[in-house]
């Protein structure tokens, strides 16, 4: 299995694992990123981009991240709260009047962004729904939360991309997809889209599903959030459609690489300040902690920022805990390491059946800090 891509000689083992993982069948396609100031410290890809295997994954090769998106939708949401646009401690109301009915009148912006408000799901069935942000906006705003908001959290793994998107459009009038766009990805070449336009359709791999059984196993204990959470249709079904990717779900329907995402975190927590996407008093307000504890529809503590997963018990993300960023459904990742200011990314088309974290990741993560601290 050849390896394409650079990687810094001192990084040698991580390549060496990440052809380990090729080999041994774990993956199809992937690529793995690392970046420093918006540069490669290790940039690789190998495998392919569809389940038949002929066609080559290259370094440009999307992929749906799934929930990883929602760590570039957080990355949105931030660049306009330091543009003074949008303040984590007001109400949503303010921003949205018509969501504040129902139980949800005291909601705030940080509340909502840390699956605290209890709306984790939807009724609708209908697929087509899910791509009508008005629609699925008009139905979160008239629900009542299935508890006290503030009191719990519970994973909004759907819902939590029709809500942020909605503050962007009444703040800015643009879609999150197009703020995001025209705000951080073109000025800062980011190779990463919440709506795919069709000039890009080209390079987006097919994701490849989990079996059946691995789904079926995983919903045997449940309880009410995450019964509402699992709601709804069946994506799995519709992640390789051309009408799943052009939509703007910003919690789950990002297509991006490696690359891209890295670069972007390398970005944010670059100490080059004619770099820097964001400042560290902005970094600093996103990524405090709003809520640590056993997560209603994970079922697992979680402690959440203001939309980033913040690195639980240093293993996840590496060893350091104010590492802040997002996974996805299959095994996707993307965070940003303040400490040495590194962006890292993973992202993969052979999907397992997970929402936290993936063993393809961590072991690529935990080994590129044990080559940082030289002990390799």
């Amino acid at each position: 299995m050849v390896i394409h891509g650079t990687c810094e000689e001192k990084f040698t083992p991580v390549k060496e694992l990440f052809q380990h993982l090729h080999e041994s069948g774990r993956e199809v396609g992937s690529s793995f990123s690392v970046f420093k100031d918006g540069i490669p410290l290790i940039d690789i890809w190998s495998g392919y981009a569809n389940k038949e295997k002929n066609i080559d994954w290259k370094r440009e090769t999307l992929a749906n991240v799934w929930s990883t998106t929602k760590g570039i939708t957080a990355l949105t949401l931030a660049h306009l709260h330091e543009q003074g646009l949008l303040d984590y401690e007001e109400k949503v109301s303010t921003y949205w009047p018509e969501f504040g009915n129902n139980g949800k009148e005291n909601i705030t912006v940080g509340m909502l962004l840390s699956h605290q408000a209890g709306i984790c799901g939807s009724y609708t069935d209908n697929v087509n729904d899910y791509y009508n942000q008005s629609i699925m906006a008009k139905e979160l705003s008239e629900m009542s939360p299935l508890w006290d908001p503030g009191t719990a959290s519970g994973y909004h793994s759907i819902t939590y991309g029709w809500l942020a998107s909605e503050l962007i459009i009444r703040i800015t009038g643009k879609t999150l997809g197009s703020y995001f766009r025209d705000e951080i990805a073109i000025p800062n070449e980011i190779d990463f889209y919440i709506g795919l336009p069709d000039s890009e359709e080209h390079r987006v791999a097919e994701m490849i599903p989990f079996p059946k059984q691995d789904n079926q196993d995983k919903k045997q204990d449940s309880n009410e959030a995450k019964k509402f959470s699992d709601r709804g249709p069946n994506l799995l079904k519709h992640q390789n459609t051309r009408e799943w990717r052009q939509a703007e779900i910003a919690s789950a329907n990002g297509q991006g690489c490696a690359s891209g995402i890295a670069k972007l975190y390398s970005l944010v927590v670059t100490e080059e300040t004619s770099l820097k996407i964001l400042k560290d008093s902005t970094i600093k307000t996103m990524s405090a902690e709003r809520i640590a504890g056993r997560d209603l529809v994970l079922g697992v503590v979680t402690r959440w920022g203001a939309g980033f997963v913040m690195n639980m018990h240093k293993i996840i993300y590496g060893p350091e805990e104010m590492s802040f960023g997002h996974s996805g459904w299959g095994g996707s990742c993307g965070f940003g390491d303040p400490v040495n200011n590194l962006g890292i990314s993973y992202v993969m088309n052979k999907m397992a059946n997970n929402l936290a974290a993936d063993g393809r990741s961590i072991e690529l993560i935990n080994k590129t800090y044990e080559c940082l601290k030289g002990e390799n």
